[in-house]
C-alpha cells in the first residue's frame, strides 16, 4: 500500500514539472489577474492548502511588491467578506470537496465576484461553483495527510508570481531565470533532507516518540514551515503539537514548557532573523535538553540538526524544509499509534455531524473508521 513517505518522494518530479511547465500552468490566472487589474491576492484555505499558501506568501510578496491576504473560508464567510476589495480571490483546496471552500465560491458567485479555485484533481465538487478552476498539477495522492500537495501547491503559488512579475514587467528576464535555478536547487536538496531526517530520528527516536508535547518555533518563511509542522505531527502521530514565533514563544507561551517537551526551531538561512531564533533555541537548553533546528548554524552539533550540505534564500527554502517535518511526522506515526487517534476521534468521524467533505472515501482509510 502506498505510504506518506512515497508521496514525500515523489516531490522533487511533481515539482520540477511545475517549475519547468509555469507559464503554461499559471497562464490562465496570470492572464485574469492582469485583465482584471488586481492589485493584490485573497488567498482562501484551510488546513495543510493553508499553510502551503503561507509558505509561498513571503516569496510572492518579495516578487511582486503586493500584499497577500489569505484567511480559512469558514472566517472568511462569516467575518472577513467584506475586507475583499480590488484583490484577486483565490479559494484553495486540493480535494476540491471541502465543504467551507465550496461554500465560499458558491458566496462570491452569489455576489457577482470572480469564483476562482486552486484545486490538486479535475474530478472535483468545486467546479460547479468556479468561473475558473486551475489543477496545480499535484497528481494522485490517496494518504490525506498531505505531503506532496503541501510542497507542489507552494511552488506552484511562488511560479504564478513570477510569470506574474515577467508579464507586468515588475521582473527581467535575467531575475525570472535566477529565480528558476533556485527553484530548481531547492528539489536537489530536498532528498538529502529527507535522509538526514531518518538518520537523526533513528539516533533520538525516543525524543521524538515519548508522547510528550512537541513546540515549534520560527518566524517567517520559516513560521510557515512551522505551522504545517504542527498540523501534519498533530493529525498523524496525535501527539500534542505548538507552533509559535520565535520570540513571542518567550512572552508567555514558555511558561507551560517544561523537561519532556520536544523543540524545534527552523531557522531562515542566511536572514538576519535567524540568529536570533537559533540564539532563542541554544537558551531553550535550560529548560529541555530536547531542542533541535532545521538549520546549518554551527552553533549546534550534528547531533541536534537537520542539515543540508546547500541553501537557497529564505523565500524558497519551505520548498526543502516541509520535507523535513513531513517525514518526522511520518516516522514518529509509523513508530507510535501507526495514524490511529483515540476511539472517541473515530467515533466523531463515523457520526459525520459536522461533514467537512462534500464526498466520502475520498483518501484511503489510515485511522480505523469504519466504512
Amino acid at each position: 500500500m502506498v505510504t506518506m513517505f512515497d508521496y514525500i518522494n515523489e516531490t522533487p518530479k511533481v515539482v520540477n514539472n511545475i517549475i519547468e511547465n509555469s507559464y503554461e500552468y499559471t497562464k490562465e490566472l496570470v492572464d485574469l489577474y492582469t485583465t482584471n487589474n488586481y492589485d493584490g491576492l485573497y488567498f482562501i484555505a484551510s488546513g495543510s492548502s493553508y499553510n502551503g499558501t503561507l509558505c509561498a506568501k513571503a516569496f510572492i510578496q518579495h516578487i511582486l511588491g503586493i500584499e497577500v491576504k489569505i484567511v480559512s473560508p469558514f472566517t472568511f464567510s462569516h467575518h472577513e467578506y467584506k475586507s475583499l476589495k480590488c484583490e484577486m480571490p483565490i479559494c484553495v483546496s486540493q480535494s476540491g470537496c471541502s465543504t467551507n471552500t465550496i461554500d465560499v465560491l458558491k458566496m462570491l458567485k452569489d455576489n457577482g465576484k470572480q469564483s476562482i479555485c486552486l484545486v490538486g484533481r479535475d474530478d472535483c465538487d468545486a467546479k460547479e461553483y468556479t468561473d475558473l478552476l486551475v489543477n496545480w498539477r499535484v497528481g494522485e495522492e490517496k494518504i490525506g495527510f498531505v505531503t506532496k500537495g503541501v510542497t507542489s501547491l507552494a511552488c506552484f503559488e511562488m511560479v504564478f508570481a513570477l510569470e506574474l512579475g515577467k508579464a507586468k514587467g515588475i521582473i527581467n528576464e535575467a531575475k525570472y531565470n535566477k529565480v528558476k535555478t533556485n527553484l530548481r536547487k531547492s528539489q536537489t536538496i530536498l532528498p538529502e533532507m529527507v535522509n538526514n531526517t531518518i538518520n537523526l530520528f533513528n539516533k533520538h527516536q525516543e525524543d521524538f516518540t515519548s508522547r510528550n508535547k512537541v513546540i515549534f518555533i520560527s518566524s517567517g518563511p520559516g513560521l510557515a514551515v512551522a505551522t504545517e509542522a504542527a498540523l501534519k505531527v498533530t493529525e498523524t502521530s496525535c501527539i500534542d503539537t505548538a507552533v509559535c514565533e520565535a520570540e513571542e514563544y518567550l512572552h508567555g507561551p514558555l511558561y507551560s514548557a517544561n523537561p519532556n517537551n520536544v523543540i524545534v526551531a527552523i531557522d531562515n538561512n542566511d536572514d538576519p532573523s535567524s540568529q536570533r531564533i537559533i540564539a532563542i533555541a541554544e537558551a531553550l537548553k535550560d529548560v529541555t535538553e530536547k531542542v533541535y533546528v532545521i538549520s546549518n548554524s554551527p552553533v549546534f552539533d550534528d547531533e541536534h540538526a537537520f542539515r543540508t550540505s546547500e541553501e537557497t534564500c529564505l523565500h524558497i527554502a519551505p520548498l526543502y524544509k516541509l520535507s523535513c517535518i513531513q517525514t518526522l511526522a511520518y516516522l514518529m506515526s509509523e513508530a507510535t499509534n501507526k495514524y490511529k487517534p483515540h476511539e472517541n476521534i473515530i467515533k466523531f468521524k463515523e457520526l459525520n455531524k459536522v461533514a467537512s467533505k462534500s464526498r466520502p472515501n475520498l483518501y484511503l482509510n489510515l485511522q480505523g473508521e469504519k466504512k
